[in-house]
């Protein structure tokens, strides 16, 4: 659905928008199978790839709640370490 919204509004636009990636955000496994089946979804379509998955921490939700960035409040954390190996792989492009 994401994919044919950014279509649409290219369309509408007449303006091309390059798309690097996509990134599953607060992801959590125990969601069930609406949650995996999606992500697994995503992953299949290959193009655009996913980039990566960040999953659904306290740590976010901390950070969140006393006003912090993430990276600063717990830059040591799951959440932390996945944005910026996603940093890294869109410097590549």
């Amino acid at each position: 659905m994401l994919i044919q919204q950014i279509d649409s509004l290219s369309g509408d636009f007449d303006i091309e928008i390059e798309q690097l990636g996509l990134v599953v955000n607060k992801f959590d496994s125990r969601r069930g199978y609406i949650a995996t089946s999606s992500r697994d979804k995503w992953i299949a379509l290959g193009k655009p790839p996913v980039l990566t998955v960040v999953p659904d921490l306290k740590e976010q939700r901390e950070a969140v709640r006393v006003q912090r960035p993430l990276l600063d409040y717990a830059p040591d954390c799951e959440q932390s370490l996945r944005l910026r190996e996603l940093a890294r792989e869109l410097k590549k492009s």
